[in-house]
């Protein structure tokens, strides 16, 4: 399964087994009880610490988004920003999408030759997605 987050697609395998085999503190059967508040609560917090962790962390991006989408179920895309003037976790603004698979292999081709941007994430994917899967 392909997933993008933020800027950086990744490709997540089964979301399930990707979060859970994840090197992570958390023991797996906490990962299980998780739902989605939880787990977005989990994205806020990291985001708000690592504003840059689809690019610095990868390894760390990759279990938020296996998280995500095992947890919801549907999401293959996630929109994480820390603003600047944020204060808590609460302030990192979250948006989720459906995403088709063609546009996913679409910016993951373009991510491939060193020219997927912010802005081509924007223009493919955030200025598109539907407000109701904003968390």
């Amino acid at each position: 399964m392909l997933f993008l987050f933020n800027d950086v697609v990744f490709d997540v395998g089964d979301p399930r087994e990707a979060a859970l085999s994840a090197h992570t503190p958390l023991d797996p059967a906490v990962l299980k009880s998780f739902n989605v508040a939880k787990t977005i609560k989990l994205v806020r917090e990291t985001i708000f610490e690592f504003p840059e962790i689809a690019r610095e962390r990868p390894d760390k991006a990759l279990f938020l988004s296996a998280m995500v989408a095992w947890k919801t179920g549907e999401a293959n895309a996630m929109l994480a920003v820390r603003p600047t003037a944020a204060r808590t976790p609460r302030d990192v603004q979250i948006r989720l999408a459906d995403v088709s698979i063609v546009t996913l292999a679409q910016l993951r081709e373009l991510q491939g030759g060193g020219r997927l941007t912010a802005r081509a994430a924007n223009d493919a994917v955030w200025d598109h997605a539907p407000q109701r899967l904003q968390a």
